[in-house]
C-alpha cells in the first residue's frame, strides 16, 4: 500500500529533519543519520517509513519549492507559500532546534503570511492609487520578494562554503595524519635497520675474533708439543 505524507506529516517529517541535521552530518555517518530520521518519524506517525520514502517526499517538495518560488518571482501581488522557508537557515551552531523554537518559527511565518495578506486588501481598497504609484509599489514589492529570495540564496551558498570548508579541513588532516604516520614509519624502519647491520658487523666481529683465538690457540698447543719433545 502506498503511503500519502498530510500536510500535518509534511510539517512533522521537516522538524525531524531540522533537528537531526542530516545535511551537516559528518562524513560516513550520513545514512546513520538517515536511518534515525525514519526511526524518529515512522513513531511519530506511528507508521513504518523506509529511509527512500523520506527521501522522495523531501525531494517532492524539493521540486514543488523550486516551481513555486519561479511563479512567485514571475506573478505580482501573488502570496509566496509557506513551503518557500530555506530550511538551512535554521540550522545553528546547538544540537538542532527545541520544539518551541520550531512552533515560534511556525507562528512567525504565519504571522508573516497574514501580514502579506492585510498589505494586499489594503492595497487592492485603495482604488485611488494612481498608475504610476501602482506601478512603483509593483516593483517595491517584486524587489522585496527579489532580495528575501536572494537572502535565501546567499544564506544556502554560504551553507555550501561552510560545508565545502570542513571538508577541506578534514581532508587536510587526514593527510598531514598520513604523512605523519609515514614519516614515522620510515624513521623506525630506517632504525631498525641500521640496528640490524650493527647486529651483523658485532657477529662478524665475534667469528672473527673466535677464529683468532682459535688459531692461536693451535699455535700455542703446538709450540708446547715441540718444546716437549
Amino acid at each position: 500500500m502506498v503511503f500519502r505524507f498530510s500536510t500535518e506529516q509534511d510539517c512533522e517529517m521537516m522538524r525531524d529533519l531540522i533537528r537531526l541535521k542530516q545535511f551537516a552530518a559528518e562524513r560516513g555517518t550520513t545514512l546513520d543519520v538517515w536511518d534515525n530520521v525514519a526511526k524518529s518519524l515512522s513513531t511519530a506517525l506511528k507508521v513504518e517509513l523506509k529511509v527512500k520514502q523520506i527521501r522522495d517526499r523531501l525531494n517532492l517538495l524539493k521540486t514543488r519549492f523550486k516551481t513555486n518560488e519561479q511563479r512567485s518571482k514571475g506573478a505580482s501581488g501573488v502570496e509566496e507559500s509557506l513551503h518557500a522557508v530555506n530550511i538551512q537557515s535554521h540550522y545553528s551552531d546547538v544540537d538542532g532546534l527545541k520544539e518551541a523554537d520550531l512552533a515560534q518559527c511556525a507562528k512567525d511565518i504565519v504571522a508573516e503570511s497574514n501580514r502579506r495578506r492585510a498589505d494586499r486588501e489594503a492595497e487592492l481598497s485603495n482604488s485611488d492609487v494612481s498608475d504610476e504609484g501602482s506601478c512603483v509599489s509593483a516593483t517595491d514589492s517584486s524587489t522585496s520578494r527579489g532580495s528575501r529570495a536572494s537572502k535565501r540564496t546567499n544564506a544556502f551558498l554560504a551553507e555550501v562554503k561552510r560545508q565545502e570548508k570542513r571538508y577541506k579541513e578534514q581532508m587536510d588532516m587526514k593527510v598531514r595524519e598520513l604523512e605523519q604516520k609515514q614519516k614515522q614509519f620510515d624513521d623506525r624502519l630506517a632504525f631498525e635497520r641500521e640496528q640490524a647491520q650493527a647486529k651483523l658487523q658485532f657477529d662478524m666481529e665475534v667469528q672473527a675474533n673466535n677464529r683468532n683465538v682459535i688459531l692461536e690457540c693451535a699455535k700455542i698447543f703446538s709450540a708446547a708439543l715441540v718444546n716437549k719433545d
